[in-house]
């Protein structure tokens, strides 16, 4: 279902900002220096303000969400309500270090346990929906999974690790970064 891959390309985009951030500083305060951008980042996402939100919609063509009578700014906030995160240690060893996150979203694994529900509660109830049009039966479904999308409960995952090492003064997360963060959360 193309909801599935605008979901996913929402919450990744944010995500992907969160773990791919390069941070400048010097060896005397790389522990800091990890802590607070990291700690920043988290902020952000925790109150997106319009310009990510727009930047998170985008990653989706409007008419994914709009054939379903949704608008995308309205799906992004919806996912990222409740994300919250907290930069447990960071260790720095020489040029690499390793900074432990504990993250907390929606149970972002249960998406497709909900459109399996909607599509069900849909083909189920048949003679529910004969007489409307196929905008309605559309509509209908949008306001199911933003409704669904809304009661999905907040987990606290498992602690990730992600990775940096020193690119001259610039600490860079490594590649396994971004996958550390789609794991945890998905």
């Amino acid at each position: 279902m193309k909801f599935k891959k605008a979901f996913a390309a929402v919450a990744m985009s944010a995500f992907i900002a969160l773990s791919l951030c390069g941070l400048v500083g010097c060896a005397d305060n790389s522990k800091q220096v990890i802590t607070d951008s990291l700690t920043e980042e988290i902020e952000s996402l925790k109150n997106p303000d319009a310009a990510m939100i727009a930047e998170m919609s985008s990653e989706v063509p409007a008419s994914t969400f709009e054939q379903l009578g949704l608008n995308s700014d309205d799906v992004v906030r919806a996912l990222f309500e409740g994300f919250d995160g907290t930069v447990d240690n960071v260790e720095v060893n020489g040029k690499n270090a390793e900074a432990i996150v504990t993250l907390s979203s929606k149970d972002f694994s249960q998406i497709e346990d909900v459109m399996t529900e909607v599509t069900d509660e849909l083909t189920d109830n048949v003679e529910q929906f004969s007489g409307m049009s196929q905008s309605e039966i559309m509509t209908w479904v949008g306001q199911q999974l933003m409704e669904k999308i809304n009661a999905m409960p907040v987990i606290t995952h498992d602690p990730i690790t992600i990775e940096y090492v020193l690119n001259g003064n610039t600490w860079e997360p490594t590649e396994d970064a971004e996958t550390a963060v789609f794991n945890a959360l998905f």
